[in-house]
């Protein structure tokens, strides 16, 4: 069987690498390797076998391959590699923001190479995190994700981008800590008999339901911060506000969604008895981060800073249709996490492209901007309206499915979030009708409208966020293709 895998994360490592030597050349290098890594993609979904179930009582997974690594007696550290219908999707939305990063990014004339190179090598961390079926390995290429983030918002960046880049990278990091030492507890006090995820997942059941629970959080505590998930999200506005603008795509786009898949992959799987036990909390944290981001938003003045923080009240979405344990809630899950990648990437831009367009971000001292560039809004538009939840684009079946997963587990408690969802409406809305439409203000002459890579680049995910809004069973029958099966619900 040919390594389909080991080959998506080889083209990513050598157009890594031929990138960062390709000088001027590096943008056409990494349009290269990007629409390769597309087309393996592309193969992986028309050969995607679908759910092939458990043997021997653990799930098993598409286009596998084991290679023994580290053997040295006990330690059984091997380079696993597999996809199930979660992991599928999550490489479908790295692929297209990857494409769309690079083609927006055309313009960039400050160390080309090393900008594009670290863009290609954020995206192979992501990859390896998504495809990964061994503990260690699985937290080696998280870890390798936190560098080119660092330097991209360390160099790249806004005035404060060393505070932004140092308090990003701590809190992770940290946080990444205390998740290596559960996922090693999870492996030693389970007695499995290698660090693959296969042997993990058999062997966790024999662990006792408080050793479960503590292990579990152990785990959301290392996942949650990447979220982020309040308390521990302040490290969120400060990076994605001084980030460059290609930074905050793949920051929001992929980042944060290593966190939602790290937790429904290595602790609902693995441990749902502590899932279950750990239930209450997950509630409590998630409907917490849903009233926050949203209520700080409508808050905000600087464009940016809005759209990160409402990445905050996405995300304890997503961990609220987690917590409801279910399939159907867990379906909802990545659903909203591809969503959220699509929707947020396009609103990043667009805050970028406001910025180069108006020389600020401020929405009080912009409007009417949409005679003078009619593209920009209406990518502004789009974006916004799907992010509030209108129907025929992306996050409406994404929220609606999440909505309805937690009416059948809370009852009337799922009142709070489409509360919640009537404020995100009236940030979105708000700001539109400031920014878009009324009297011209604070446009300069020099204004124009977007230039065509940043206009395909955008035009990318709006064309994402319309296709997978009218024809969400594309992503549903793979997401369904996956574990959440052993789940009650649909």
């Amino acid at each position: 069987m040919f390594p389909i895998l080991s080959a998506v994360l080889a083209t990513l490592l050598v157009g890594t690498v031929l990138t960062f030597l390709s000088g001027k050349s590096a943008r056409w290098v990494a349009l290269a390797t990007s629409f390769v890594f597309l087309a393996e993609v592309a193969y992986l979904l028309l050969q995607f076998p679908g759910w092939a179930g458990f043997a021997g009582g653990v799930p098993q997974f598409a286009d596998g391959e084991s290679y023994a690594w580290i053997h040295l007696g006990w330690l059984q550290v091997n380079y696993t590699l597999g996809i199930d219908g979660i992991s599928l999707v999550l490489l479908v939305l790295t692929a297209i923001l990857q494409l769309a990063t690079v083609v927006y990014s055309w313009g960039e004339t400050k160390k080309p190479a090393a900008w594009f190179g670290l863009l290609l090598l954020t995206c192979l961390g992501c990859v390896g995190v998504f495809v990964a079926l061994d503990v260690l390995l699985f937290f080696l290429f998280w870890e390798a994700v936190l560098v080119p983030m660092f330097f991209i918002i360390g160099y790249w960046g806004g005035p404060r981008r060393r505070y932004a880049a140092i308090k990003f990278f701590v809190y992770t990091h940290v946080a990444s800590i205390v998740m290596l030492v559960g996922l090693l507890a999870l492996v030693f006090y389970s007695h499995a008999t290698s660090f693959d995820y296969a042997s993990v997942y058999a062997a966790a059941p024999s662990l006792s339901v408080v050793t479960q629970a503590f292990l579990f959080l152990s785990l959301f505590f290392g996942f949650g911060v990447k979220f982020p998930i309040v308390p521990f999200h302040t490290w969120l506005p400060d990076a994605h506000v001084e980030a460059p603008t290609g930074g905050s795509v793949l920051l929001a786009g992929l980042l944060l969604k290593l966190g939602g898949y790290g937790l429904i992959r290595w602790a609902v799987f693995v441990l749902p008895n502590g899932f279950h036990e750990v239930q209450p909390v997950l509630f409590v944290v998630a409907f917490a981060s849903i009233a926050w981001g949203s209520v700080v938003s409508l808050a905000q003045r600087d464009l940016k800073r809005m759209v990160a923080f409402s990445s905050i009240n996405h995300m304890g979405i997503v961990l609220l249709a987690i917590a409801v344990g279910s399939s159907l809630g867990l379906l909802a899950a990545v659903l909203l996490m591809f969503a959220h990648g699509i929707v947020s990437a396009l609103l990043f831009m667009s805050s970028g492209s406001v910025h180069h367009t108006f020389g600020t971000r401020d929405i009080a001292s912009v409007g009417g901007i949409t005679p003078r560039t009619p593209v920009l809004a209406t990518m502004i538009m789009i974006g916004s309206l799907a992010s509030l939840g209108l129907p025929w684009l992306i996050s409406f079946p994404a929220e609606f499915t999440a909505l309805l997963a937690t009416w059948d587990r809370l009852a009337y408690w799922v009142l709070l979030p489409l509360g919640i969802l009537v404020v995100t409406a009236a940030f979105y809305i708000w700001m539109m009708q400031r920014m878009l439409f009324g009297p011209e203000k604070g446009i300069p002459e020099s204004a124009h409208d977007l230039p065509a890579y940043e206009t395909v680049g955008m035009g990318i995910l709006a064309a994402a966020a319309i296709v997978f809004g009218v024809l969400p069973f594309l992503l549903v029958n793979l997401i369904t293709a996956s574990p959440i099966r052993v789940f009650p619900g649909v």
